[in-house]
């Protein structure tokens, strides 16, 4: 059953749920423009030890609120759930899906302010079992008690958790230790891992994700976090291991 109105769009759910999130951790807006990068003292940041892919997923049908159906490794390549699976089990990034339970704009504008409410989260290798997934897109159903199942010839069955106890227990789970990083090094040399990672793993084309970043102002006395789109690149379809000075 879908709810009457438009749908809500990807990034829409992206912006807004993120935002909510990371204010209620206390999480400021870290970035590059001169001005932002004097408030965390010149080029320096200091960063906690984990960098995220909040991968979101907007429902294809549902009931707002209740219970949505998803689509995911369905972007162009077919590829985006196993690099997200291939980072998801290494320890240089944690990636998780983002599912919000937000059939319509109307629910969408109703609950501003109060999306986490509404939102599910779940490591992505929970949802790999043994499953095709080599050009293969399949469905995920997830319920208001954040369970979930995902469809195909075969299924794979999971729970995962609420949004909003992610986003409190930041600081408390992830922000004991930090240390100084010059950020556009530190971000470089963390795609480079990234692509490592999915490269091993054998995966064939790029992807394109989130990257979530949070740290501290070199007096440490604010919290931030930057947020930018990367891509992840895999194989060439030949083979070749793409570097660093192939983008």
């Amino acid at each position: 059953m879908t709810m009457k109105g438009k749908l809500v769009n990807e990034k829409t759910l992206e912006l807004n749920i993120t935002h909510e999130g990371l204010d209620i951790a206390g999480f400021g807006v870290f970035g590059f423009t001169q001005h932002q990068e004097s408030k965390i003292g010149g080029d320096v940041l200091f960063a906690f030890p984990i960098p995220f892919i909040l991968q979101y997923k907007a429902a294809k049908s549902g009931l707002d609120g209740t219970r949505a159906r998803f689509r995911i490794n369905n972007n162009k390549r077919k590829n985006q759930h196993q690099a997200l699976d291939a980072v998801a089990k290494s320890r240089i990034c944690k990636a998780f899906y983002m599912f919000p339970l937000i059939i319509s704009n109307s629910f969408l504008t109703t609950n501003f302010n109060n999306l986490l409410n509404f939102t599910c989260m779940v490591d992505a290798s929970q949802l790999t079992g043994n499953l095709n997934w080599v050009n293969q897109a399949h469905s995920v159903i997830v319920n208001q008690n954040c369970q979930f199942v995902v469809k195909s010839k075969g299924k794979v069955e999971g729970e995962g958790f609420p949004a909003k106890t992610f986003f409190k227990g930041l600081i408390d789970k992830y922000g004991k230790e930090i240390r100084e990083e010059h950020p556009s090094d530190y971000i470089r040399e963390l795609i480079g891992r990234l692509n490592r990672v999915v490269q091993e793993a054998q995966v064939y084309g790029e992807s394109e994700h989130t990257l979530l970043i949070l740290g501290s102002d070199v007096r440490r006395k604010q919290i931030g976090y930057i947020q930018l789109p990367i891509r992840i690149q895999g194989l060439e379809e030949k083979g070749k291991i793409l570097s660093l000075d192939d983008f």
